[in-house]
């Protein structure tokens, strides 16, 4: 077996101590995708709304379900919610400081376990 297929079995299966990235993986592909995608918005320096989230993800999960995901990340502060100051109808999603150290330690660890 390749040396990422073991490293990615052994990462999914152990029980991970950072509790960000263990809400994120909770919910299966989609809470993944999620996660990435917040991520992947935030070292880009885009702004990514909870309707943008919703879109990308829909073929996962349900609406109603992304929605309650993004809003139990928030209650468990793994996400922050800021509502524009142009309108107020839209809301962009941001990793939190705890989300944002995790996946930085996972992904360096991440990387210098698949090279």
């Amino acid at each position: 077996m390749s040396k990422l297929a073991k490293y990615l079995i052994s990462d999914l299966e152990d029980d991970w101590s950072k509790p960000s990235i263990k809400f994120f993986r909770s919910s299966g592909a989609y809470g993944y995708i999620v996660w990435l995608s917040i991520i992947d918005a935030y070292f880009e320096k885009r702004e990514v709304t909870v309707e943008a989230l919703v879109l990308e993800v829909e073929k996962y999960a349900s609406r109603r379900t992304i929605l309650n995901f993004i809003h139990k990340g928030v209650e468990a502060k793994f996400l922050n919610k800021i509502v524009s100051t142009r309108d107020k109808r839209k809301i962009f999603i941001t990793p939190s400081e705890i989300t944002f150290q995790d996946y930085k330690e996972w992904s360096k660890e991440f990387i210098k376990n698949v090279i």
